[in-house]
């Protein structure tokens, strides 16, 4: 049987935090009470299935992920593909519009716009009530990502930017600020001068920065 989690605080979820919790009910899973829990047991026991998944769903917030659905969900909410095809058409426009929300602005206040998009990300992505608890000069693995989150971020930003970003985007560039010059570079090139507001920004590969003097 593959368990979704239990409310009841276990030796395999007891170091689960508010946040983590929060996570959870953002991705459409309810917590099974303890009594739910052993009535699945019991179907699960006289059901033909050989792997029971015993879960309960948010469809509503399953549904309003649109696109980000995860596949595995898709035959369970209905009329997913045509909010994805909706958001798909959307998002071919997005980064054009950033880009002449960019365009003409001093490349402080690039980067500064940028870093603000990916904090407020990287706070939902944590489950953070507000952006401004994320230091964006600390690496992602030092804010508390996993793998699960590193793709939950890259597919915000995605829907944000309109980019076809990698699944491996956080540990290409592990940190905001290296993150925020990958997405400037995506946007307007990479033959402009990078702002020293990108101080402690790492290079993924392919990519060489120049910076201002500070």
């Amino acid at each position: 049987m593959a368990w979704s989690l239990w409310a009841e605080a276990s030796g395999m979820t007891g170091h689960l935090g508010e946040d983590d919790l929060r996570r959870v009910s953002r991705s459409g899973l309810v917590p099974l009470s303890s009594e739910e829990g052993l009535e699945l047991f019991d179907a699960a026991l006289v059901s033909d299935e050989s792997v029971p998944v015993p879960l309960r769903l948010d469809i509503p917030t399953l549904r309003a992920q649109g696109a980000e659905l995860p596949t595995v969900f898709r035959n369970v909410v209905p009329n997913v593909m045509t909010r994805r095809t909706a958001r798909s058409e959307q998002s071919a426009s997005l980064p054009d519009e950033l880009r002449r929300r960019l365009v003409g602005l001093p490349q402080t206040a690039q980067d500064e716009m940028l870093l603000e998009l990916v904090r407020v990300q990287i706070a939902a992505a944590l489950g953070h009530a507000t952006p401004e608890t994320v230091n964006t000069r600390q690496p992602f693995k030092e804010l508390g990502f996993d793998s699960l989150m590193a793709v939950d971020l890259r597919n915000r930003l995605t829907a944000e930017t309109g980019l076809r970003l990698s699944a491996t985007l956080i540990f290409d560039y592990p940190t905001p600020m290296a993150l925020v010059g990958h997405l400037r570079d995506e946007l307007l090139g990479g033959d402009g001068v990078i702002s020293s507001a990108g101080l402690g920004r790492w290079p993924g590969p392919a990519h060489r920065w120049t910076t201002t003097p500070s």
